[in-house]
């Protein structure tokens, strides 16, 4: 079996590209040293407690936290740009206030991991580098979102008649999440028309209603010419945004998104339907892709 090396790419906030390791490697003036840390799995932090006399610990969850990410890149001159050119064009690629990317293509397929300065680069030299025309630079960097990311996957389906009486047309999609991490579903939904979407428990038992959501379905508000919508099911986002701004949360009536879709969730066809809405009205169903590692856990 041919062995086939991980290409390394650094997208810089300038707009500048870096490959850094496997095919083409240092065609920029930069190389990927040696030992780099943090670029395997997402950091966990586990929670255990304990009674006064308890023995052991009694497991409680875990948190995953920010990525915290070192590594050294080999920086030389290449033709036409000297030592210091190459080194001044890499500092200028990253920010303390700004992500840059790496993105690992390997047989798995592409991810791409957003992060930035944490603190000042740093270089130890015995000599000038300038005399070299070669230094090593140490990295330390921060991604807060800690996930490698793929390509969102869509799905979308179109009313193939028309429903501005009221009538209800019925369609589904497809979901799946192939990831080894939860997954929030995102909607983006035309205008005019009232949609109805699923917010399925998939079988988890959250706070012990399972099997009552286990067909849950979610109609959201009616809308005019210009409010498309945008549903994201992730907890830590605004939920529902229009797109000409109305303001639609007291439109829900209380009524929120609460499951997302658990880890190797087969593809599943779901139901999709919609109301008061023209013929070719649409539903685009964006189902992210994000990983622990940059490659693998399929």
């Amino acid at each position: 079996m041919a062995i086939t090396p991980a290409m390394i790419q650094a997208f810089g906030v300038d707009g500048s590209v870096w490959t850094l390791a496997g095919p083409g490697r240092g065609r920029e003036g930069a190389e990927l040293g040696t030992s780099p840390s943090g670029l395997y799995d997402a950091p966990v932090s586990t929670i255990w407690n304990a009674s006064a006399f308890q023995i052991g610990s009694t497991f409680a969850g875990y948190k995953i936290t920010k990525r915290d990410v070192v590594f050294s890149v080999n920086l030389f001159e290449m033709p036409g740009m000297s030592w210091q050119s190459v080194d001044s064009a890499w500092r200028k690629a990253w920010r303390y206030d700004q992500d840059s990317t790496l993105v690992v293509t390997t047989e798995t397929g592409t991810r791409s991991l957003n992060l930035r300065m944490s603190e000042q680069p740093s270089m130890t030299t015995v000599h000038d580098p300038h005399m070299k025309q070669w230094a090593a630079v140490t990295m330390t960097c921060t991604a807060g979102i800690p996930w490698w990311v793929e390509t969102d996957a869509t799905q979308t389906w179109v009313s193939p008649t028309n429903s501005l009486g009221g009538t209800v047309v019925h369609g589904s999609v497809l979901v799946e999440n192939p990831t080894d991490q939860d997954m929030y579903l995102k909607w983006v939904c035309s205008a005019p028309g009232q949609w109805t979407l699923p917010d399925f428990s998939w079988n988890n038992n959250y706070h012990g209603r399972a099997v009552a959501d286990a067909a849950r379905i979610i109609t959201l508000p009616r809308t005019v010419a210009g409010q498309d919508l945008t549903v994201d099911t992730d907890p830590v986002a605004e939920m529902i945004i229009a797109a000409n701004g109305a303001f639609m949360w007291p439109l829900m009536g209380g009524v929120s998104f609460e499951y997302q879709v658990p880890p190797y969730t087969p593809s599943t066809s779901v139901p999709v339907s919609v109301a008061f809405a023209p013929a070719g009205a649409a539903v685009m169903c964006v189902q992210p892709r994000n990983w622990s590692r940059p490659w693998g856990m399929q």
